[in-house]
């Protein structure tokens, strides 16, 4: 009689489970280690950690590790997702050290969660079970729910943690609801059953284009797909800034990445007619609304909030496209994305003349007190503007490529568009910074803290790095995407 579980079903867990027992080792140091210690002890512990799992993805890539039946699996489309989802996690540690201080939320929990998170990620990206997914997910979002509201006595991050958590929990009820229907329609909620069940024909009964609706109405909400974007303007500007960077770099690139393999790899989408033009409107919807309402914004954090639904609308296109060329453009954009969201909150959450950078007027002579930073946020926006040089430059040029590849003229129009629409609020956070007086005439250079430094450097280092060099990048994505396909 064969074992139900054995020790080689835990092999593609290991990253997992190294990522478990840092955050349990991160529990004991916040008990137990004297509290003019704690932070420092914090921080070793969960970036260690973060760089063991990091190395233990390195040692599985390629080796195809499956368990539980199939339903978890380290191929290299989930471990190079997760490499990105660690490289973020590390980068946010870097460059929340000094704000939690600051900002009198520095408990301990702060790593446990982000590591929880991180582990929820993890787990959605490397499950081929529905129900897997939505575990993953559920700790993702729990973990994210509480980090919001992590600054206690800020009234406006207890409303953003509320507002998150109500939408959360509606946008998970349409996604339960539809794996629901696609398990009463198939008879599994196992991907590669699912799909063979849809090949067949299922795919064409209203039961499974119902649950099938359902469940993309429930991952647009995660990713802020427009008419589902409703919470990410006041939940992005009401929490601490470096969980508003990790939110919009990890949290998107993982919602991206289940969106990629249940809806272009589990769903045979191709045999449903007029769902790919749904897909494309949706696309041309999110581009235009975030665009357009980023434009009337004066709260920096805002604009990145509507800038972010703008940026789901251009990896949207890809998700539209469904080709091959389609896929691998949107985890490089994914990737690059992620990077510079990252560095631009992480800026922000830098005080400059002894206040956080909210408003553009906080921006006024940031170049005189901050001007390596300064230069650092002008690479930042000009990777989102998709300056050559820069990963975002990439990012686009391949979507909008694989757009016009397969003849979606229209949406590649609107795109570009889109994109050139996004240059005048990029461009007015430079010019407040070196165009524009501050409050004191005379030049102050203050020095950042040393973690946030660093921090701040690596997402500049690796801006660029995609940006020049963009070629080993793009023969991991393509490698991943053949394990995947």
């Amino acid at each position: 009689m064969p074992n139900f579980i054995s020790l080689v079903d835990l092999l593609p867990l290991i990253p997992e489970l190294i990522l478990f027992l840092t955050l349990v080792v991160a529990m004991l140091a916040d008990l137990f280690v004297p509290s003019n210690r704690r932070n420092d002890v914090l921080v070793s512990v969960s970036l260690g950690g973060i760089v063991l799992t990091m190395l233990a993805e390195l040692q599985l890539y390629g080796a195809g590790y499956t368990g539980f039946y199939g339903t978890v699996v380290a191929d290299n489309y989930s471990i190079l997702l997760e490499l990105v989802y660690l490289l973020i996690g590390l980068m946010t540690i870097l460059l929340s050290r000094h704000y939690i201080t600051e900002n009198e939320m520095n408990f301990g929990e702060y790593y446990i969660l982000l590591l929880s998170a991180l582990i929820g990620m993890m787990l959605m990206s490397s499950s081929l079970e529905l129900l897997v997914i939505f575990i993953g997910l559920e700790i993702m979002s729990i973990s994210s729910y509480i980090l919001v509201g992590m600054k206690r006595k800020v009234p406006e991050s207890g409303e953003a943690a509320l507002k998150y958590l109500l939408l959360g929990a509606f946008s998970t009820g349409f996604l339960l609801y539809g794996i629901s229907l696609l398990y009463g329609a198939t008879g599994s909620t196992y991907l590669p059953d699912m799909l063979q069940q849809l090949r067949l024909g299922a795919v064409e009964t209203p039961l499974a284009l119902a649950g099938i609706a359902l469940l993309t109405i429930g991952l647009s909400f995660k990713v802020a797909i427009v008419p589902f974007h409703m919470w990410t303007p006041d939940v992005y500007s009401g929490a601490p800034t470096p969980v508003t960077g990790f939110m919009s770099a990890a949290a998107k690139a993982a919602g991206f990445a289940i969106m990629i393999r249940i809806l272009l790899v589990g769903i045979p989408l191709e045999q449903v007619e007029g769902w790919e033009t749904i897909l494309g409107w949706l696309a041309m919807l999110t581009m235009t609304i975030g665009n357009l309402v980023a434009l009337q914004q004066q709260n920096v954090k805002r604009m990145l909030a509507y800038s972010s639904i703008a940026h789901a609308g251009y990896m949207m296109v890809a998700i539209a496209v469904g080709t091959t060329a389609a896929i691998g453009s949107v985890l490089f954009y994914a990737l690059a994305y992620a990077v510079v969201s990252t560095g631009a909150f992480g800026i922000l959450a830098i005080r400059n003349r002894g206040r956080i950078l909210e408003t553009y007027e906080d921006l006024h002579g940031y170049a005189r007190t901050n001007p390596m930073l300064a230069l650092g946020m002008s690479l930042m926006m000009l990777s989102l503007i998709g300056l050559p040089l820069t990963g975002g430059f990439v990012g686009k040029l391949r979507i909008f490529g694989a757009a016009l590849e397969a003849d979606w003229i229209l949406l590649t129009v609107v795109a570009v568009l889109n994109s050139a629409l996004s240059v005048y609020y990029y461009l007015r956070v430079i010019a407040c910074m070196y165009l524009k007086a501050g409050e004191e005439t005379s030049a102050v250079v203050e020095t950042p803290p040393r973690l946030a430094s660093f921090g701040v450097g690596l997402t500049v280092f690796a801006t660029l790095y995609l940006g020049i060099f963009p070629d080993d990048f793009l023969l991991l994505i393509n490698e991943s995407v053949r394990s995947l396909l």
